[in-house]
């Protein structure tokens, strides 16, 4: 029976590029950093051999681990994958200054979808990429 979600993992190419960007421009907190090339994450993760950096990053109790392989190396995003495409399609996170998170994660050249839209006048939302190509949402409400 299923209690809760743990956490959403995601693989990254530059570990510092990604903490940079989750931890310094994002805020989420590091709760946990470390290296591993224990026989037996190759076998829970389908990759004998696998040694990687794992760092779980915490909002408001929910979790993000961010992995980086060593060995084996990895693979970009697909090239002009979209969110009505199969998997994962993005994650989500809720803001109270849809505007000040915005210009500043534009001041650090991240990449937007798009200008926050309106949703039924009870929400703002907008999506961007990570260093990674993940895409990412931020969702305010516009409710009292």
């Amino acid at each position: 029976m299923l209690t809760s979600l743990a956490h959403t993992a995601i693989s990254v190419a530059d570990m510092e590029r990604s903490l940079n960007f989750y931890r310094d421009l994002l805020g989420l907190k590091v709760v946990m950093d470390v290296e591993t090339d224990s026989p037996k994450l190759g076998v829970i993760v389908g990759l004998q051999g696998a040694k990687t950096r794992i760092v779980m990053l915490e909002i408001d109790n929910q979790k993000i681990e961010l992995f980086q392989y060593q060995t084996p190396k990895g693979v970009p995003m697909p090239e002009g994958f979209r969110q009505c495409d199969n998997g994962l399609t993005h994650m989500a996170f809720n803001v109270t200054d849809m505007d000040d998170m915005c210009q500043k994660l534009k001041s650090k050249n991240v990449h937007f979808y798009s200008e926050p839209q309106s949703l039924r006048g009870e929400m703002k939302v907008v999506y961007f990429k990570d260093p990674d190509g993940v895409t990412l949402e931020f969702m305010q409400s516009l409710k009292e």
